[in-house]
Formats: structure tokens, C-alpha cells, sequence
């Protein structure tokens, strides 16, 4: 059966770095799919642009890679969304339902995961579901810095985003005010 991760996120924007790690997670055998799921707008988040941007800009991000996708299912939830139900919303996704609850996945960050004991119902989701905790590299870019390079005009942004999403951002004028 396959092994299908769901990489939840802002992706605001959707860097090099967000499709390098799901595409190792899929060279190293521990996934065959990852699935990029944006929050929604209700996500309250500083500088986050709208969830169709994320999105369209996620589409683009991966459109070279054969295992790697992108849905709204948050999107289309229209509403707000705590944790336990993104997951919720998740593991009844079409692409849940390719595989055995054995085999999904929810891709997150070691920041994130340390959280989740403060997390609204963790006691319902702390052992319902199956992780990929990824550690964060101190010396890695962050979406913040990106955006601040954005605003500048720093060419140096091209080394964190792809041509695509780096033209997608300019044409709607995003990040720049």
C-alpha cells in the first residue's frame, strides 16, 4: 500500500526548502506521495497573503515532481480549523482513502510537534495519527527572511524560490508592501 504524507502548512510562500524536504521524504523511501495542504483563510498568521495565492503558488512549486501534489481541502473548509480538524478533514480526504489508515501521514515541523500538548483536543490526536517530524535546520531560510527579501528586491530570493513561484509573486504583486 502506499505511504502518503500530508505537509500542512502557511506556505507563504512555498520555498525551495518545503519541496526538497518532501521530495527526500519520498527519495528515502519513507513516503511514495506528499500531499501540500495551505491552511485556509482563517488562519491567523501576520503578512499571509490569501489562500489562493498560496495555493496557485504551491501548484507551481511542484509541478516538475511526479509524487508530489497539492490540495485545498482546507481551503475549501471556508471555516476555522484548529488542529484536530485539519487532521480530521485530512484522513477523510480522497487521497487518505488511497491507502490504510496505517499508511497516512501528517508532515510537520519539530517546532510544531513540540507544541502539540498545548494544541485544543491533544489528547484525541496525540496517538490517532501517524507522523513525520522534521527538524529545522537553524541555518535555514525561513518564510519570513524570503518575504523580507521580496520587499527588498533581493535577487538573492531566486536561491530559496523557484523561477515560477518567484514570477508568480511579482505578476500579483505580492510581498512587496
Amino acid at each position: 500500500m502506499k505511504k502518503i504524507g500530508f505537509f500542512g502548512g502557511c506556505f507563504n510562500p512555498p520555498s525551495i526548502i518545503h519541496t526538497r524536504i518532501a521530495n527526500n521524504l519520498i527519495e528515502t523511501g519513507k513516503l511514495d506521495k506528499v500531499v501540500f495542504v495551505p491552511v485556509n483563510d482563517y488562519y491567523k498568521k501576520k503578512d499571509l497573503v490569501e489562500a489562493k495565492h498560496r495555493y496557485n503558488m504551491l501548484k507551481l512549486a511542484t509541478k516538475y515532481y511526479d509524487n508530489l501534489e497539492v490540495d485545498d481541502i482546507e481551503i475549501r473548509e471556508n471555516r476555522e480549523l484548529f488542529a484536530v480538524d485539519a487532521f480530521e478533514v485530512i484522513n477523510n480526504s480522497s487521497f487518505a482513502k488511497e491507502t490504510n489508515k496505517e499508511n497516512v501521514f501528517l508532515i510537520m515541523g519539530s517546532d510544531n510537534f513540540n507544541k502539540m500538548p498545548t494544541w485544543k483536543e491533544y489528547e484525541r490526536i496525540k496517538d490517532k495519527y501517524n507522523y513525520v517530524v522534521i527538524d529545522r535546520d537553524k541555518k535555514e531560510v525561513s518564510s519570513t527572511l524570503i518575504r523580507e527579501m521580496i520587499k527588498k528586491d533581493d535577487k538573492k530570493v531566486l536561491e530559496y524560490l523557484s523561477k515560477e513561484v518567484y514570477k508568480y509573486i511579482i505578476d500579483n504583486n505580492l510581498y512587496i508592501s
